[in-house]
């Protein structure tokens, strides 16, 4: 116990005499505030390191803390693509969705008897037809079929094979 009392007090001697020689060898000017600086941290680091030991923060449990804070990022990078994978995903349900939706809604102006609207668009981000509809199913009475068929192939730009009309 007596041998690390006196070990603190010479190492803590020693910074401040380096630190008082430090300071008066250097020359006037602002670069001699920042040597203070790291001079005087120095110096309250040693101060306060016994202090530190004692109420649990030593080095090893600042390295194992660092090491936590690592293998969070680690995972947290090597799932932002699963993030994105995922996010994306969640784009096209809701685009897919909307387009449903925003069709339907065009549709019952003329046709009041349609019931639900199935739509399938091209899903490769890759692909120059990205999000373009390639083809509508469409839930109504057998009466108007055709004429829907016929209607929804011309507003939307597809071959009438594209739109299918079912009960």
């Amino acid at each position: 116990m007596m041998a690390a009392l006196s070990a603190y007090i010479k190492t803590i001697t020693a910074l401040t005499i380096f630190s008082a020689l430090a300071c008066m060898l250097m020359p006037e000017g602002s670069f001699r505030k920042y040597v203070e600086l790291v001079l005087g941290v120095l110096v309250l680091t040693a101060v306060l390191n016994p202090f530190l030991r004692i109420f649990g923060t030593d080095k090893g449990h600042m390295e194992i803390g660092m090491l936590q804070n690592q293998v969070r990022l680690e995972k947290f990078f090597l799932s932002s693509q699963d993030y994105e994978e995922i996010e994306q995903q969640r784009v096209t349900a809701a685009y897919g969705q909307v387009l449903e939706d925003r069709v339907k809604e065009d549709l019952t102006k003329k046709y009041s008897e349609i019931e639900w609207v199935n739509i399938t668009f091209c899903q490769e981000i890759d692909d120059e037809d990205y999000g373009m509809i390639e083809s509508i199913t469409i839930g109504c009475a057998e009466e108007d079929a055709k004429k829907i068929q016929t209607y929804a192939a011309k507003r939307y730009g597809l071959p009438e094979e594209a739109v299918a009309v079912e009960e």
